[in-house]
Order: structure tokens, then C-alpha cells, then sequence
């Protein structure tokens, strides 16, 4: 964020924050039971407790949930891992989302969480629009002319969250990253290492990650619209 924000988690869009529009489309999912929300370290614990305790005060309709605090990882399989550790050993299928991605909805939610119920690898995730370019000059100047070829786009899916997939998958997975010291980008990386297919949930709507300072204007586009 170029230092332009503390938390990106909890910088204001419009009257809200991506932490809170998050555990608002959680709670009010079927089929999500227990929850594991994982932070960066104490400070941002303090606050992410102090805004949840105040959306449970002002949106009553939401129930009550069965909530985890876990401090996180250097790396983002880290994180995960420390969440699939902190859950009960009973539940046995598993959504991570990306709390940067606060336009996700109950209703994808739930889609997602019924269709790995059925011991299904599930990622949210939509197919290439544009074209795609393989570039085999890896320098940074793209501007040096370098060969190049088209890919075929209609092969090609963009990774969003949440993603999910049967607990043991999850955490096989994550123990063959860790052995073969594989970085992990996302947490259907950690499904692929096990050899099981991935489906593809299109939400059909703006799900889009907050990265840049720039990204808070189009999400708060997005909310008023």
C-alpha cells in the first residue's frame, strides 16, 4: 500500500471497511459453521476485535458465531496452515478467502461451501476476457522488443477466493509445499500438489482484490452501486 495505510483490512470504504464487509457475507452464508480469522500481529488483533464487536452491535441479525483468532505466517500457506491448526478436528471442509476481496457474497459463498461439501476442490475464479501474451524475454523493460506468443485464453482462469477443498486435501497439500519448499500463490496450488482437480466457480459479479491505494476508489464505486 505504499505506506498510505496502516491496515488495508480496516482503511474506510465509504462507512465500512473489507474486514467488515467480509464477516457480514460469512455470517450470513449457509453452511459455513466455524470460523478461523488469522492476523498479522497484536495490534491488528486489537483492532479487528474492536470492529467486530461493534457490527455485532449494530447488525443484530447476525448470529452468533464460533470464531478463532490465530496469529498468521510469514507466507500466505503459513497463514493458512495456522488456521487449518487452529479449527476443530470435526470439521472436515475448509473456505479460505481473502479478506483484501470484501465484495464477495453469501449466496457465492454458500455455492462454494455445498459444492466442496460433496468432496470437491472449489475455487472462485472467472475465464480470461483478454488476450494473453507469453513474452520469453524476462528482463523488466518490456519495451525491448522480445518474441512472443498468444496463448489460448479460453483455457485460462483468473484466481480469486474463497477457495476451498476437503480439510486432509488441504493440509496433505500444504506438508508437500512445505518438504519440497514450493511457494504457494494461492490454495488450490496446495490441492494440485495432492493431484486433485480443481472446479471453477464464476461469480458473476466484481470480486476484486484491494492492493493498491488506487484499488479504495473503485471499491467504494462498487459499494455505492
Amino acid at each position: 500500500m505504499h505506506g498510505e495505510t496502516k491496515d488495508k483490512l480496516l482503511h474506510p470504504i465509504g462507512s465500512t471497511n473489507a474486514f467488515s464487509l467480509c464477516i457480514q457475507a460469512f455470517l450470513q452464508a449457509e453452511g459455513v459453521e466455524k470460523f478461523v480469522i488469522v492476523y498479522k500481529d497484536e495490534t491488528q488483533l486489537s483492532r479487528l476485535k474492536a470492529t467486530f464487536n461493534q457490527l455485532q452491535t449494530s447488525q443484530g441479525q447476525l448470529r452468533e458465531p464460533d470464531i478463532y483468532w490465530t496469529l498468521g505466517g510469514k507466507e500466505r500457506q503459513d497463514s493458512v496452515q495456522a488456521g487449518l491448526q487452529a479449527l476443530p478436528d470435526e470439521i472436515t471442509h475448509i473456505l479460505v478467502h481473502d479478506c483484501a476481496r470484501p465484495f464477495i457474497r453469501p449466496q457465492t459463498i454458500a455455492q462454494a461451501a455445498s459444492e466442496i461439501s460433496k468432496d470437491r476442490a472449489v475455487t472462485i475464479a472467472r475465464p480470461l476476457k483478454d488476450t494473453l501474451r507469453f513474452r520469453e524475454d524476462q528482463s523488466e523493460n518490456a519495451l525491448i522488443p522480445s518474441p512472443t506468443k498468444t496463448l489460448d485464453r479460453s483455457r485460462h482462469w483468473l484466481m480469486e477466493t474463497p477457495q476451498g477443498a476437503p480439510r486432509a486435501w488441504l493440509e496433505e497439500g500444504l506438508s508437500k509445499a512445505q518438504s519440497q519448499k514450493v511457494l504457494l500463490t494461492d490454495d488450490m496450488a496446495a490441492v494440485e500438489l495432492t493431484g486433485h482437480p480443481v472446479g471453477m466457480l464464476d461469480p458473476g459479479y466484481p470480486n476484486p482484490k484491494i492492493t493498491t491505494p488506487d484499488d479504495f476508489s473503485y471499491a467504494e464505486f462498487l459499494l455505492k452501486s
